[in-house]
């Protein structure tokens, strides 16, 4: 199914000025509302034009209501983050940060740019402010107290259900069974491993059941003294010497802070970080505290500050592309600082999971040799792994963290510079934070396993490279398997028969599901001859050069005199004349729905048009079954055959099939070769001549081939006289006739096929109820098939040579 652009209505068409147009204001409302919603680009941008109308209607209302000097001053308070309570280091809280902009009265421009940026700075702090509590929210630990209660009740209760005398005994019992097995088997050294582990889990069992999950909760356990080690560590790399974990963790905040709100805003609004000059400085963080724009303002003059005062009562649009680059920056810092604690929290979760796990070895599968010891010892890695990996992705933080201050303090004259390092860092941490935790979730697979094979007796595996430890609940959990996992699945379940017959399409959460669905139906139902109502209305996407033609030629059809204006028979030719310009049957439908939206007179209704679409195709479909090589031929036989099938059907119905058989009958008249001579006689009423033979109307073919073998040609001898030469009767005589017969006798019999064609069924048109108009019409075609069908193979055919 070819595609098209639609045509808009008002400049699609030079068709005729005298179209009656109607510009009332209702039609003219109704014709814009059309072509905003002709496509989804349309819809967007005249959604988005109408947005920014709306703002800078809402900016001159603004502007009025200000007095004739400055607008008048205004707090931004982010009331609903102020709970964070996140400060700078002059203890502002982030929540209470303003972006003062004071355009006089008669600035109307900048009036609009104040509102815009007020937008931004509100998503911009947002987003900072999310991000840094976020990272306050995981080095702080208060997460773990949540999860500390209910998971040391479930611990207690599987210890007071696993660890009974009777599980110990049996569990003991069985592992020894296993150590009597390697010394019957010669095996001392494994017998001596196995004992040796027994009692390892039997001491160390003992102490672990009776609190389980104190080492990995409480806060002397592996998850905070991990978290401790890793500040610490982190701190000491930065050049601290007695790094205090608590008091680290205290100042984040005002670290980033500063290095994330303060600076980047007061470059955003003032062009310059304030903060040098300690006179400015205090001006800032009063004016800030004060929620008042006009006090920033002179307390910037009164600092000496002229250039920052001038930024606030003269906004620019400049500003706003700082802050859109600001915005990206803070969206960069929120997913950076999300995803590290997502890795965070994951590992602690996978340690308590491990810590869980733990009991069920400790209690009994500990003590018995194989599968269940090799699962005490993955839980027991898995459970010190992720305590060491607690370890790794806090000194992460930490570091990095205080590297960012660093990099922020050395930026050059701490301006604009600031941002864009920042983000260059932050893009830099996400690929060495997904490499450090992929190196954590391998070696814990690889310890795991070499100490398994250690208790098995069996050499310890060489890895050829990092394993992934895709098993793990880490690697299970992680965003990037996640996000791919979830990819997959959904695409599995686009896939699935079931949410095809759910959503009754195939593939429903592709782009374009519903249009491709949509056109793919379209196409089906047009091969089948059944046109939808919906594709009347024009096709989505037509072309507006291509469509003009078109329209052009659809237009054209209705003004042939002898057709009578817009019917059935005026809408078969323009079917043709759309198909003549290499369109297909489904732009002819199109374009005749244009013409008849635009005509005064009415136009063709939607009843005609999809009537004389469903005949063509269907002629189209008939022609390539009909035996008939000549084209022409074949697509004028299967029309008739279509209005014979049909001809009881005396309402737009049948006229429509009648009218394709008409233009059918037509185009094959127009494309059959006349002969040269059109006075020559060529024997028309001489019984016996080749013409003669051929014009009779004959009951099968085997009479035709007995009359046309039998018949006789004129044929000039070698001084030019016509002597007559008899045919030798049958199929090869008939050939043999045509073959003697010069060409313009041939062609005189095709170019009388044709005519006779057409005008029986232009007769079929006029005269729908009358059956022998109809038998006589099938006659002809009958006589032209046979002479198409003896000729096949040969280059001796009557239509074109």
């Amino acid at each position: 199914m070819p595609l098209f652009i639609e045509l808009e209505p008002d400049s699609s068409l030079n068709i005729s000025s005298a179209w009656d147009m109607d510009w009332s204001l209702r039609a003219v409302v109704k014709r814009c509302r059309d072509w905003a919603r002709a496509t989804r680009r349309r819809h967007v941008t005249v959604r988005v034009l109408v947005s920014l109308l709306l703002l800078l209607a809402a900016t001159i209302v603004a502007s009025g209501a200000a007095d004739a000097v400055a607008l008048a001053g205004s707090t931004s308070t982010i009331d609903g983050l102020a709970w964070t309570g996140i400060k700078d280091s002059s203890g502002v809280p982030l929540s209470s940060y303003i972006f003062a902009t004071q355009p006089s009265l008669f600035n109307v421009k900048g009036g609009g740019v104040s509102i815009i940026l007020g937008l931004l700075f509100a998503i911009f702090m947002v987003l900072v402010i999310g991000a840094i509590w976020i990272a306050l929210f995981v080095a702080n630990f208060d997460w773990l107290n949540w999860l500390g209660k209910p998971f040391s009740a479930v611990a207690d209760g599987l210890t007071a259900t696993l660890a009974t005398p009777l599980m110990l005994v049996v569990a003991v019992t069985i592992g020894g069974v296993f150590v009597a097995v390697f010394i019957l088997r010669g095996n001392p050294a494994k017998a001596v491993v196995q004992v040796t582990a027994m009692f390892i889990v039997a001491l160390s069992g003992a102490a672990y059941l009776a609190n389980p999950m104190a080492d990995v909760l409480s806060s002397h356990g592996l998850l905070a003294q991990g978290r401790d080690v890793g500040i610490a560590v982190a701190a000491g790399l930065n050049g601290q010497s007695n790094p205090n974990p608590t008091s680290i963790v205290e100042g984040f905040s005002t670290t980033l802070a500063d290095n994330f709100a303060r600076h980047p805003v007061q470059v955003w609004n003032l062009g310059q970080v304030v903060d040098d000059s300690p006179s400015c400085r205090a001006a800032w963080t009063s004016a800030v505290l004060a929620g008042s724009e006009s006090q920033l303002a002179d307390g910037m003059r009164q600092c000496g500050n002229s250039a920052a005062r001038g930024r606030i009562e003269n906004p620019t649009f400049g500003q706003v592309g700082t802050g859109l680059v600001l915005l990206i920056f803070g969206t960069i810092l929120l997913i950076f600082l999300a995803y590290l604690s997502i890795k965070i929290f994951l590992a602690a979760l996978s340690s308590i999971f491990h810590g869980l796990l733990a009991i069920f070895g400790f209690a009994a599968g500990g003590f018995i040799y194989g599968p269940t010891q090799a699962f005490l010892v993955r839980n027991l890695v898995g459970m010190a792994a992720d305590a060491f990996s607690m370890v790794v992705l806090f000194s992460f933080e930490g570091g990095y963290i205080l590297v960012l201050d660093s990099v922020f303090r050395s930026a050059p004259e701490s301006g604009i510079a600031v941002i864009f390092v920042g983000g260059i860092v932050l893009i830099a941490g996400f690929v060495l934070l997904r490499r450090l935790d992929l190196n954590l979730i391998g070696g814990e697979s690889r310890i795991s396993e070499k100490i398994r094979a250690i208790l098995e007796g069996r050499p310890v595996p060489t890895f050829a490279g990092d394993t992934t430890g895709q098993g793990s609940l880490r690697y299970a959990l992680s965003p990037g398997h996640a996000i791919g996992r979830s990819l997959s699945l959904l695409a599995e379940i686009n896939g699935n028969p079931a949410t095809s017959w759910l959503f009754r399409r195939q593939n429903p959460f592709m782009y374009y599901s519903k249009s491709l669905q949509d056109m793919n139906y379209l196409s089906y139902q047009m091969l089948l001859g059944e046109v939808p109502e919906r594709a009347i209305s024009g096709f989505p996407g037509r072309n507006i050069a291509v469509a003009r033609a078109h329209d052009n030629a659809a237009l054209a059809a209705s003004e042939i005199a002898n057709l009578g204006g817009f019917n059935a028979r005026s809408a078969a030719v323009a079917v043709t004349r759309v198909r003549d310009l290499g369109g297909s049957v489904a732009e002819a439908m199109s374009a005749m729905s244009a013409v008849s939206a635009r005509s005064g007179s009415g136009g063709w209704t939607s009843d005609q048009i999809r009537r004389a679409g469903r005949a063509a195709i269907q002629t189209a479909s008939g022609a390539e079954d009909n035996p008939a090589m000549y084209a022409p031929l074949a697509q004028a036989a299967a029309a008739l055959d279509l209005a014979g099938r049909n001809g009881h059907f005396t309402d737009a119905r049948g006229e429509a099939y009648r009218a394709r058989a008409a233009e059918e009958a037509g185009l094959f008249r127009r494309r059959t070769r006349p002969p040269s001579n059109l006075q020559r006689d060529y024997g028309d009423g001489e019984d016996g001549s080749l013409v003669h033979a051929v014009m009779r109307n004959h009951a099968t073919y085997e009479d035709f081939l007995t009359a046309v073998g039998s018949a006789y040609v004129d044929v000039a001898d070698a001084n030019g006289n016509m002597r007559r030469v008899p045919g030798s009767g049958g199929r090869e005589g008939a050939i043999e006739n045509f073959a003697r017969a010069d060409e313009d006798t041939r062609l005189y019999i095709g170019n009388r096929l044709a005519l006779d064609m057409e005008l029986h069924a232009d007769n079929v048109m006029a005269n729908p109820n009358d059956p022998a108009v109809l038998r006589a019409a099938m006659q002809v075609k009958s006589r032209a098939m046979n002479v198409d069908r003896l000729l096949s193979g040969t280059n001796i055919g009557p239509w074109t040579n």
